[in-house]
Parts: structure tokens; sequence; C-alpha cells
């Protein structure tokens, strides 16, 4: 199946569209300032040890102390010390290099591990600890081969964490990949060692980088980027994962939104709605995200009514809902406990064949998630983990009486990317925006970044003007009056 990443750079923002056959499968969103902190490395003091959850909370230098439980502490235990608990293994003020793993999430602490791990495309090293790892399904001989390229390039206290792409690589890759995490995990002691805590000694990666290695274990056969600049960070980066992935990046500049072109710009935009409607007409599913769970409702009262509601057209309606619900689940990242409730069947070999159906379809998740069957009130349940946070959670903002609505955030943004197309069609030309004055507000507060690349790029500073009048999911972009 041929995929097609596009990649969309716009002000303060990175989206990338992973496209199968034609189809929008996957919806990232990578914001400027807003970035995911999984994967930096810090060297941390530990502030206070609570037994009793038993955890500890360890000083970043952040506006609150992070997260380290006693599972992700264990590396710091010695035999002797291994039964007696957390604070058998640390003591407040004791310095500790760890790595983000969790980012902070309202209430909730970014969480830490001393396991750290540097990533590529083909294996990770773990320099903390020192074994081998292989993905399920890898060949016994397979593993003895990629155990002889790097058993000799390892010291005693470091492993390797092969992935996927590994299997069958070649050996010149596997040694290439992992003398360049070495290389990069030197750097990072050295760093360490010059450092006072708190301090950050190794960056997340850029949004545009953090969408890329989101793919990277299983890269698509094209990447189509709309910014030249992006084009260049993007070359190289892949470059450096995997030369032959620079080859298959190219440079789309045409007029208008980079999605449009490529067919998905109306995907795109329904990816959070809540109704979304089954191939053929024949009915919809209802998704709503709760903070405890997410439940997708099988609507297909129209269907069933123009087939008679016989058992045959429930059981199509029912696996075409199964292969859509799977579709959306990976689309909007949904995580944690699903339930869906589809149209009822009676007979047992109905609910297999649909449980059979949805499993086929969620085979090519790289979330995995876990099927775990039909309840008593004839729902199924399954749970993904969460590899980054939902659409929904990205581009809109909960309501204090349930449900979503776009945030201010999401629109400025788009503002901007409008502002940028009036720029480009009329260059030279100042731009004026009107706005609903939350909209406004973002534009000096969690969009700044992005304003200032844009006006980077202008001849003069946006004309912002407040509207109360407009909706706040709207706005009006014009040339700017002259000075």
């Amino acid at each position: 199946m041929s995929r097609t990443l596009l990649i969309s750079v716009s002000p303060g923002e990175v989206r990338g569209a992973l496209v199968a056959e034609g189809r929008l499968v996957e919806l990232r969103v990578e914001r400027l300032g807003q970035g995911s902190r999984i994967g930096e490395i810090h060297l941390g003091r530990v502030l206070r040890l609570l037994p009793a959850l038993p955890a500890a909370l360890v000083d970043l230098g952040l506006d609150r102390p992070a997260f380290l439980s006693e599972e992700d502490a264990r590396d710091a235990a010695t035999p002797e010390t291994a039964a007696r608990g957390i604070a058998a293994w640390l003591q407040e003020g004791r310095t500790l290099l760890v790595q983000v793993k969790r980012d902070a999430q309202g209430e909730k602490a970014a969480g830490l591990t001393l396991r750290l791990r540097l990533s590529g495309r083909l294996l990770a090293l773990t320099p903390t600890r020192p074994r081998l790892s292989y993905p399920r399904g890898c060949p016994a001989e397979e593993q003895a081969r990629l155990a002889g390229l790097v058993q000799g390039a390892l010291p005693p206290e470091e492993g390797v964490a092969f992935g996927r792409a590994a299997i069958g690589a070649a050996d010149e890759a596997v040694r290439a990949e992992l003398a360049r995490l070495r290389g990069q995990w030197a750097r990072i002691r050295e760093t360490a060692a010059r450092a006072s805590p708190p301090a950050l000694v190794a960056e997340a990666m850029s949004p545009l980088a953090r969408l890329l290695d989101a793919v990277a274990e299983d890269p698509p056969d094209r990447y189509v980027i709309d910014d030249r600049a992006g084009f260049a960070e993007a070359r190289s980066w892949l470059a450096r994962i995997g030369p032959e992935l620079a080859a298959r990046l190219e440079l789309d500049q045409g007029s208008g939104e980079l999605f449009d072109r490529h067919g998905v710009g109306e995907a795109v935009e329904a990816a959070t709605a809540p109704r979304v409607s089954l191939p053929g007409g024949r009915g919809a599913l209802r998704i709503e995200e709760t903070a405890a769970m997410t439940v997708i409702d099988v609507d297909s009262s129209q269907a069933g009514a123009d087939r008679g509601s016989s058992r045959q057209a429930i059981l199509e309606v029912n696996r075409a809902a199964a292969a859509e619900a799977a579709r959306q689940i990976r689309l909007r990242n949904l995580s944690g406990a699903i339930v869906i409730d589809f149209i009822s069947m009676p007979r047992r070999a109905d609910r297999e064949a649909v449980a059979a159906a949805l499993a086929d379809a969620l085979a090519g998740d790289p979330a995995a998630p876990q099927l775990l069957g039909w309840t008593r009130l004839g729902h199924i349940e399954l749970a993904r983990r969460r590899r980054h946070p939902p659409l929904a959670e990205i581009l809109g903002e909960r309501l204090p009486g349930g449900g979503w609505r776009q945030s201010a955030l999401t629109t400025a943004l788009a503002a901007l990317r409008a502002a940028r197309r009036q720029a480009e069609a009329a260059p030279g030309r100042g731009v004026a925006m009107e706005l609903h004055p939350e909209v406004a507000a973002a534009l000096n507060g969690p969009a700044a970044a992005g304003r200032r690349t844009l006006e980077a790029r202008l001849p003069r500073p946006l004309q912002i003007r407040a509207d109360p009048a407009l909706p706040r999911d709207g706005f009006a972009i014009r040339p700017a009056d002259p000075i």
C-alpha cells in the first residue's frame, strides 16, 4: 500500500497528514512553543521522597517538580537495596540524569525515568540498561545476526533495543546508527559533567523532527512538504537517520493549501467532528470523548429502515462501522479506554464476525490497541496506549457543561495561515486581520511565536483589530490599509 506523509509548515505550527491510497490515515499537529518535552534529558535534583506512593519529586528547573515513580527509579537500586523501596535507593538532594517520558497534563506533573533511551530508525541505545531486545516476531537467526553486529561495539553498561526496521537492514546501516547514537550519548555525558542541576542537557526534537520521528520506524514511500526552509531541515534529518529516506522527500510550493492539493483537505477539517458518516450512506458513528473514556456509538436508524433491519443488513453496517471506528481511533489518536456500541446482534457468530473485522482494521495501528472483547451489555471494549495528545485536546478545549469547541489558539493559527496566503498573493502589501477578542489575545499569547515568524517575512507588522461581533472561530483577512 502506497503511503505519503504530507507536511504543511505554517507560522507557529507543523501539521502532518499520513495518506494511504488517497485516504487520510493519521493526522499530527506540532506547535511551536507548545511542544512535547518527551525525550528531553535533564540533570535533576531529588526534592522530596514520597515513600507512600512510592515515588520521588525531582527539580528540573521548570514551573513545578516532575514525578519519578519507584518503577522508573529502579535502576538506581543495588542488589542489596532492591527489596527495600525507593527510600533506600535515593536521598533528597541527590543529582540524577533523567529523561522525560510523559508530558505534564492538567494536574499531573511530567513523568520521568532513569531508563534513558536514545532512539534511531533501526534501533535505540539504552545507555544505562545492558541488554539486547528485539521486535516481536524477529526470527532467532536474525536476532543472532543483529547481536553480532553490536555486541563488540557496546561497553558492558549499555544495551540496544532493535526496532522492526532493523530486521533485514544492511550490516553497515545498523553499525552506523549505533555509532551515531553512541556519539550522541558521549556528548550528553560531557554536557552533564559540566552542568549544575537543574539543567537541560539534551533538548527534545523540533516540531518538524517530532513529526518525522513519529513515522521513522515504518517510513512512508513519499514525504511532501510545502516550505523551503522546512524542506532543508527535513532533508538533513532524514539523511542522518537513513540516507535513502532523503531521496523520498519532495518540495511542493503550489498555490493554496497543501492538503487541498492532495485531496485530503476536507478529511482534515472533519477530523474532530462528533459525527462521521459511514461509506455508502449506511449510517454514522457518533464519537464522544470524555475524561474517563471514549464512547463510539453506531447510529444506523436510517440505514436499518432502508434495509428492513434484516440480520444481514445489521451485520453489514456493523462491519463497516468496525472499519471506520478503527480508522477514526488512529486518526484522532484516541487513547485509554474506548467503548464501541454496535447495533445489537443476538447471534454469537455475528458478534464474532464484527470483532474479527475490528481486529483486522486495528492491526496496522502502530499504537497496538488491545481488543478486550464484548461486555455483558453488548459493547466492545478496547484499550489504546497514549502516543501523543488526542487531536481534540490539541485543537480544542473542553466546555464546562460537556463537549468541545475549537480553541482560540487553533483559530489564531488558522488566521496566520490565511494571512500568509494573503501576503503571498499581494507581495509588498501589509496584511490586516479582524478577529474575535479572544483570538486576538491568543496572537499575543500562545500564538505569539507564530505571529513573529510571519511578521519577519512581511514588510510591516500585522494590523490586528478585535471585533466582538465576529464568531470565535471566524476571522477576516484583507490587505492592510496604507500607512
